[in-house]
Parts: C-alpha cells; sequence; structure tokens
C-alpha cells in the first residue's frame, strides 16, 4: 500500500485520501500526481494527525492555495502556530467565521479577533455590514464602539451578544450617544430591566424614554437611583415624581 500510494493514479488517488493510516496518507502528499482538490479533502479531515496537515503546510506546492490554506486554519488538528500565521493571510470575511468557530482553539479565535478589530476602521461598509452578521461577540462590541449606524442595527440584532455586554457597552466611554439612542429603542434591549437601569443612568438617553422606564423600576430601585451621584441631573425630578405617585416619600438627605 505504501509503494501504491506514491505512484497511484488520480482514480486511485481519489479513495487514498479517505485512508485511516497516517503513514499512507503521508506517501499520498509525495504524489506526483497529487491534485490541489484532493489535498483540500485531506487538509479537511479531522481524523488525521497534525503532522499530516503541517506537511501540508510546509510544501510549497499549496503555499499559494487560499482554500487549503483556510481549510488548515479551520481544522482543529492543525497546530496553532500555523493556525495563527495563516490568519493574516486570510480574507476578513473568513476571519470573521472562524471567530466563531468554537472548534477552532481558543487562542487562535482570539488572534482572528484581533486582526479584525486592527483592520475595523478602515474597513468598507459593506464588509463591516457582513462582519456583523458573522463575528463573535468581541468583534460585534468593537464594531459597535466604531458606531456606523447601520452597522451598529446588525450588531444589536445578533443572537451572539449577551445582556452583559449590552450593558458594557452602555456604561464605556468610547460609546457614541447615537448607539445609545439605538439600544435605548431596539426591541429586543430595551425591555430588559438591567439594561433599563443603565439606560436611566447614561447621559445620552432621550429624557422622554428615561420617564418611560422609571415606570418599570422597582420602588427600592428607584430610591436608590435618586441618591446616585451619576445620575443625570435631568432625571431626578422625574424620579421624584414617580416616587411621589406611588405613595412614596422622598428624604432630603444629600447626593455625594
Amino acid at each position: 500500500m505504501m509503494s501504491v500510494s506514491a505512484t497511484a493514479d488520480i482514480e486511485e488517488l481519489k479513495k487514498l485520501v479517505y485512508h485511516p493510516s497516517s503513514a499512507v496518507i503521508l506517501k499520498v502528499l509525495e504524489n506526483k500526481n497529487l491534485t490541489d482538490d484532493l489535498v483540500l479533502i485531506i487538509a479537511n479531515r479531522r481524523n488525521v494527525e497534525p503532522k499530516i496537515l503541517e506537511t501540508i503546510y510546509n510544501d510549497l506546492r499549496w503555499r499559494e492555495n487560499y482554500k487549503i490554506l483556510y481549510s488548515l486554519c479551520k481544522n482543529p488538528k492543525t497546530p496553532q502556530k500555523i493556525s495563527v500565521s495563516i490568519l493574516r493571510l486570510l480574507r476578513v470575511i473568513d476571519l470573521a467565521d472562524i471567530t466563531r468557530n468554537k472548534q477552532i482553539p481558543i487562542n487562535v479565535r482570539m488572534k482572528a479577533e484581533l486582526y479584525i478589530s486592527e483592520k475595523i476602521m478602515t474597513l468598507p461598509l459593506g464588509i463591516k455590514i457582513a462582519i456583523a452578521r458573522r463575528a463573535s461577540s468581541n468583534v460585534l462590541i468593537k464594531l459597535i464602539e466604531d458606531g456606523v449606524k447601520e452597522v451598529v442595527s446588525i450588531c444589536l440584532d445578533s443572537p451572539y451578544l449577551e445582556e452583559g455586554e449590552i450593558c458594557k457597552i452602555i456604561s464605556s466611554k468610547k460609546t457614541t450617544p447615537h448607539v445609545i439612542r439605538q439600544i435605548a429603542i431596539h426591541p429586543k434591549w430595551s425591555c430588559r430591566y438591567n439594561i433599563q437601569w443603565q439606560l436611566i443612568l447614561n447621559n445620552y438617553t432621550p429624557l422622554s424614554i428615561v420617564v418611560n422606564f422609571l415606570k418599570n423600576i422597582r420602588t427600592s430601585d428607584l430610591k436608590e437611583l435618586y441618591y446616585l451621584s451619576g445620575l443625570p441631573l435631568s432625571t431626578r425630578p422625574f424620579i421624584y415624581r414617580e416616587l411621589l405617585d406611588r405613595g412614596e416619600e422622598i428624604l432630603s438627605t444629600k447626593v455625594d
């Protein structure tokens, strides 16, 4: 089988690329009749040893084949140092897909997130929109910080963003006023209690929206909000009125 692997023709190679033996596959990779498509099959296999994938990467015949390199990068069996070295060669859209692929080692995914983050400011709008539909939550947060309205809208609709991350975005000084307004009217996020709390504390949340949120806040939390030093000055009278409407008394305690 070993000698056959090294000299097999195309039809024989089509079967041999699925062979379970690493020794056979290594011989197949030496075969001069081996085509890019057949190497791609091996690169996509999840049941081969890392040394086989490393052999493919080190072979100059396949170094310019984007599909093979991308498949190697996505294969969890590929040595991480190789996957990371391939990342810089990949299109940003493919990097976005890698960030969300939980089969890929986290170190590789984090590196892909970093490479995307470095490019976000200079990317065309269409690419940013495409990334917003495909990337991990860490990349989505960077896109939201970038503040492009159309992109932010898609990011906020993503099922990969969690409530805690939205709260951090609201409290971040990097977040622009129009992003705060987009969150404040978003059908999914604007009805969450903790997010309403954070929006009430944010100076950029429209006052008319804040007043509506106050109706949903528990009385004990309203009292806490009233005395918070970080509360926007324009909001305090409306909390006072809401508490009075609930029959609650407000102590004239100094706000620190």
